[in-house]
């Protein structure tokens, strides 16, 4: 009895770190639409890991959640992923859109 209650304790435990510990979240951009400076995204996810500069004006920073292949309990393990969320902002360092896509090579 206390193995399961440990190993369920456990799971929890884990399932809320990974929580945690994602570098993205969706919604956070969903309701920052407008609102949210580069400033502001940049001290919640540090720096982008792309940077482009726009021609007329305004700025695109691309981050990358990269995954990584975990064991089953079959031993085999998953396939990587790896999700990019590109972030568009203004002149006035706005965030203005955003979208999410897979990585390209």
């Amino acid at each position: 009895m206390w193995i399961q209650n440990t190993a369920g304790v456990f799971c929890c435990i884990a399932a809320l770190w990974m929580t945690a510990c994602g570098i993205i979240e969706t919604g956070y951009f969903k309701n920052r639409v407008d609102e949210a400076t580069q400033d502001i995204v940049e001290r919640r996810y540090g720096p982008p890991h792309r940077l482009e500069q726009r021609p007329e004006g305004g700025s695109v920073w691309t981050y990358f959640d990269r995954g990584s292949a975990t064991a089953s309990y079959a031993g085999t393990a998953r396939s990587t992923y790896c999700r990019a969320y590109v972030l568009t902002f203004d002149e006035q360092e706005v965030l203005r859109e955003w979208r999410q896509e897979d990585c390209r090579g």
